[in-house]
């Protein structure tokens, strides 16, 4: 059965989680740090997923806390396949928190879903993004005194976990997020794909304001299409709905394998566009472009103008597939699943730890990596430490790696294994990734 333990800094709310998660008041809640010391564990039954949950003490951002609170914390880490890593969203930037992220994330290699706390109120609640370096799951907002977000949590876990058993793999479902500005047809995409007006479509920008699923089989495999609130500016956004639905949008792109960004080809690309796709970029995803209303333009220098703009754009820096379409007259709409099936081969893709040791010695006698305050550059050793996101590890003499040269290997190692999907290189120095650190 699948084990889940919940651990944060003191007073982030895990008890209020663990009794909301249960059902019943089972653990103390009170504003006083540290209450909870023991482990303190239930069973959940969470819209039919069944786990067991695990309770632990809050561990101070500076890890001075008793060696036994820290030890239940480490214990129950290691019994659990899954980390719920709570933190108090109302707090802006908390460096105790990072500290403690960073230990969590050294202590394990499991999946670890980032749960941002009471998010009551929007203007209380701010993002976490500071943590997403970490390639923590999420993050999913939730107020757990409240109940609000537990479908989203729901959703992330089951990305990790089918029916009542952990399986370490994700579920061979791809899911594919469909984002984009206000009225650029995003809901029309999905009714043309299903053949069917399965969500409201018009013509008054913000008609979807939230996120909704759609399950759809396409050459033999099960897609989960998930049609998003158009996404404005902050400056443009007025109502404090339409400020919740940006940032479900944004969750929604978090938990996607792909995302399809939908531009509409009449206004053209915008920066909003741009940074959506750095979001989805930042967070590993694959990406494709979709120019809608292709019926609306004749000109061929005008396509090939907005081409030009999302390729040379410094927030992409692989190139994106880019597809025009018209989802109202369903021209190419097809198209972007077949990518879609391409992208989702490349980006669950392992590669061979030797045939990659073999491309970076390729790589560097092709063109050396440049002096570091006049010191020769080692690049000794890489390896693959994840999948969805493609993430690298490659063990350095030096703790600096010059940023063009950073960009050359990964453009080398995306053209040699990879197929139009963002990829991660993180530069350690004198790291061995198969030699683990036990103190």
């Amino acid at each position: 059965m699948l084990e889940i333990a919940i651990v944060g800094l003191p007073n982030a709310g895990k008890s209020t989680l663990f009794n909301r998660l249960v059902g019943k008041k089972l653990a103390i809640v009170s504003n006083i740090p540290n209450v909870t010391r023991d482990r303190r564990e239930s069973y959940v039954d969470l819209c039919g997923l069944r786990f067991k949950i695990i309770d632990t003490g809050g561990v101070n951002g500076s890890i001075k806390l008793s060696h036994l609170i820290i030890e239940q914390v480490k214990l129950a880490v290691e019994s659990a396949n899954v980390i719920f890593f709570v933190v108090d969203s109302r707090v802006n930037f908390d460096e105790k928190v990072t500290i403690f992220a960073k230990w969590l994330r050294k202590l394990t290699s499991k999946p670890i879903i980032l749960i941002a706390n009471k998010c009551e109120s929007n203007k209380n609640c701010y993002p976490v993004d500071y943590l997403e370096y970490l390639n923590f799951i999420g993050p999913v907002y939730i107020s757990a005194e409240h109940g609000l977000g537990m479908a989203d949590l729901y959703d992330a876990l089951t990305s990790l976990c089918e029916e009542s058993d952990f399986e370490g793999e994700r579920v061979n479902t791809i899911k594919v997020s469909i984002v984009g500005q206000p009225n650029v047809g995003k809901s029309t995409l999905i009714n043309t794909f299903l053949n069917d007006n399965r969500l409201i479509t018009d013509s008054e920008a913000g008609t979807t304001r939230d996120s909704i699923d759609v399950d759809y089989d396409y050459k033999g495999r099960r897609f989960t299409l998930v049609d998003t609130a158009g996404m404005r500016r902050k400056s443009k956004v007025v109502e404090s709905i339409e400020t919740f639905s940006n940032k479900l949008s944004i969750s929604s792109i978090a938990k996607s394998d792909i995302v399809i960004l939908i531009v509409d080809f009449v206004f053209g690309i915008s920066q909003q566009d741009l940074s959506i796709a750095e979001i989805a970029i930042r967070k590993g995803k694959g990406l494709i472009v979709a120019l809608n209303k292709l019926d609306l333009i004749d000109t061929k220098v005008e396509r090939e103008r907005l081409k030009n703009i999302i390729q040379q754009s410094n927030k992409i820096d692989f190139k994106v597939p880019i597809i025009e379409i018209s989802a109202l007259k369903n021209i190419n709409c097809n198209k972007i699943l077949d990518k879609c099936l391409n992208l989702y081969s490349s980006l669950t893709k392992r590669i061979n730890t030797a045939d990659l040791n073999k491309w970076l010695s390729i790589a560097i006698n092709h063109h050396s990596p440049p002096l570091y305050k006049g010191k020769q550059v080692k690049l000794k050793y890489i390896t693959q430490i994840s999948v969805m996101p493609l993430v690298f590890v490659v063990s350095t003499n030096m703790g600096v790696i010059d940023v063009t040269y950073q960009k050359y290997l990964k453009n080398s190692l995306a053209q040699s294994f990879f197929y139009e999907v963002p990829i991660k290189i993180i530069f350690k120095k004198n790291h061995n990734p198969y030699i683990h650190n036990t103190k």
